[in-house]
C-alpha cells in the first residue's frame, strides 16, 4: 500500500533529523515509526533501541507536553462552555418566569379593570335610580305642599276679595275712557 502524507515543515525537519541519526531513509523511518506506534513488530520491537528512538523522536516530550497542555486547555474550554450553557439556561428560565409573572399581572389588572368598570356602571345606575326616586319624592312633596298652601290661602284670598268688594262700593267709579282697571 502506498500512502502519501503532507506534514508541516517543523515535523518534516524532525523526521529528517531522526532518520539521519538512525541512518535510514525518510520513508523507512516513517514506516518504522508507524509500525512501532501501532504495535506491529514487523522486525522491530519496542525494546529495540532504534524503535524506541523513533518513537521518542516522533512523540518527544515537548510534543507530549504541548498536547497535554492543549488537552487541558480544551477541557477548561469545555467546562467554560458548560458553565456558559448552564448560565444561559438559567437566564432563559428566569426570563420565561418573568414573562409568565408579567402575563399574570396583566391578567389581574384586566380583571380588576373589568370589575371596576362594572362596579362604576352599576354604581352609576344605582345613583340614577336613587336620584329619580328622590325627584319623584320631592315632586310629590311639592304637590302636597302646593295643595296645602292653596287650601290655606284660599279662605284668606276669599276674605280679602270680599273686603275689597266691600271697600270698592264706597269708591268712586273710574271713567271708562281711562285705561286702567
Amino acid at each position: 500500500m502506498r500512502i502519501i502524507i503532507n506534514v508541516d515543515e517543523k515535523t518534516g525537519a524532525q523526521i529528517e533529523e531522526a532518520s539521519e541519526k538512525l541512518g535510514l531513509k525518510k520513508g523507512d523511518w516513517v514506516k518504522m515509526a508507524c509500525e512501532t506506534f501501532l504495535g506491529n513488530s514487523g522486525g522491530y520491537s519496542h525494546d529495540d533501541k532504534a524503535g524506541s528512538r523513533a518513537l521518542s523522536s516522533v512523540y518527544s516530550e515537548d510534543d507530549i507536553e504541548s498536547r497535554d497542555h492543549e488537552i487541558q486547555n480544551l477541557r477548561e474550554e469545555i467546562e467554560l462552555q458548560k458553565d456558559l450553557k448552564d448560565t444561559y439556561a438559567k437566564l432563559i428560565s428566569e426570563k420565561d418566569q418573568r414573562i409568565d409573572d408579567l402575563k399574570e399581572s396583566v391578567s389581574r389588572i384586566e380583571a380588576m379593570s373589568i370589575t371596576t368598570t362594572d362596579q362604576i356602571a352599576s354604581s352609576k345606575d344605582e345613583r340614577i335610580n336613587d336620584l329619580n326616586h328622590m325627584i319623584e319624592h320631592l315632586q310629590a312633596q311639592a304637590a302636597a305642599h302646593s295643595v296645602a298652601l292653596q287650601s290655606a290661602i284660599k279662605p284668606a284670598l276669599e276674605n280679602s276679595r270680599q273686603e275689597i268688594e266691600e271697600e270698592s262700593v264706597d269708591m268712586i267709579q273710574k271713567p271708562k275712557w281711562m285705561f286702567w282697571r
